[in-house]
């Protein structure tokens, strides 16, 4: 039995090496990403996301919570069994491989659902869009587009006792469809975390779990940001992985959806993004965008604001810290600014259509 056990553990340590040559592979040679992606990535996700998508719940959030106390204990456990234990060398080294084997479990599936789909073709190629770089003019352009279409399709939302937009309580199970009809896949539907707003206090409105497959959602920011999110996370979902990436494929599935709710939150966060850009370009030109929105519109972007006001704190400053030390590790050598990046593939859509 113990040798059973030595080979299986060997095996298992193993998968480190096979994940830096996964990684490496993908790396280097143009063309495995998108191989991994398309004949295995595509199916080994819509089997597990469509297993834990039958839980109610986020299996996610709950290995997060848990397992931050599963260490500690089999660490107490490992000491407390070390020093009763007549051969203690031996005892620290099986309990110090046991954690090694779980680490060399948690880089492969890592590496193995999420961090190969990095280096597969980006959107802008495969959509043959050209991000060459803009003039402030452009941008200015595009952002008063973004401003109306927003403002037009703000008169159909419904609102508040506050006068700010809400949206379905349905919007999860409507995000499902209009990305799955987008991309042509079969993936459930994203779950909204409990504690939500522990996330706010993380900066963060969406994960991607790769461990689960699963789309998971902060519901207690502004409503009208919560489909965007949603359509963003189930990018991830669909093998999307570079953050700019996501965003436009949320940007595409929200405004093509049919649906008011959706485009508006798709026009509003592309909105945002692109005005965000403009205020570094030229501080006069966004200063005007504010003619060329509604009131509705206007009641949205304060509300926003107060919400993230009161979560400017350390934490959210160490949390986006490390979510932009993970972006880069991962090649998107923008790190945190990825986000903003879609802009550009914004700026290439819509070139020759407004």
């Amino acid at each position: 039995m113990k040798k059973i056990l030595r080979t299986v553990r060997f095996w298992i340590i193993m998968l480190i090496p096979l994940s830096v040559i996964l990684t490496f592979m993908a790396k280097s040679f143009r063309g495995f990403a998108d191989g991994y992606y398309e004949y295995i990535y595509k199916y080994i996700s819509v089997i597990f996301n469509n297993i834990t998508g039958i839980l109610p719940f986020s299996l996610g959030e709950m290995i997060v919570l848990l397992f931050p106390l599963c260490v500690p204990g089999y660490i107490i456990y490992l000491t407390v069994k070390t020093v009763r234990s007549d051969k203690k060398k031996r005892t620290l080294l099986n309990g110090a491989v046991n954690l090694l084997c779980v680490g060399a479990v948690i880089l492969f599936l890592f590496t193995a659902n999420c961090g190969i789909n990095y280096y597969k073709t980006g959107v802008a190629e495969k959509m043959n869009i050209k991000t060459e770089p803009v003039s402030s003019d452009e941008l200015y352009k595009v952002c008063v587009y973004l401003a109306e279409r927003s403002s037009e399709i703000r008169e159909d939302i419904n609102e508040d006792e506050k006068g700010v937009a809400v949206v379905s309580d349905k919007a999860d199970e409507m995000a499902k469809n209009y990305v799955n009809e987008f991309m042509g896949s079969r993936y459930s539907k994203p779950k909204g975390v409990i504690l939500s707003r522990g996330m706010s206090y993380l900066d963060i409105t969406g994960i991607y779990f790769p461990f689960t497959f699963e789309a998971n959602i902060n519901t207690d920011v502004p409503d009208f940001s919560i489909p965007s999110t949603m359509c963003h996370e189930l990018a991830h979902v669909n093998g999307i992985m570079p953050e700019e990436d996501a965003n436009f494929i949320s940007f595409l599935a929200c405004i093509n959806s049919g649906d008011r709710e959706f485009e508006y939150s798709g026009y509003m966060m592309s909105m945002i993004y692109a005005s965000n850009a403009l205020y570094k370009a030229d501080r006069s030109k966004y200063n005007s965008l504010v003619g060329y929105m509604s009131d509705g519109v206007i009641r949205d972007l304060n509300n926003q604001s107060e919400y993230w006001e009161q979560f400017e704190t350390p934490v959210a400053e160490v949390a986006s810290s490390v979510n932009d030390s993970y972006l880069k590790s991962n090649s998107q050598t923008d790190g945190v600014e990825s986000y903003g990046k879609m802009v550009d593939l914004i700026i290439g859509y819509l070139r020759d259509k407004i």
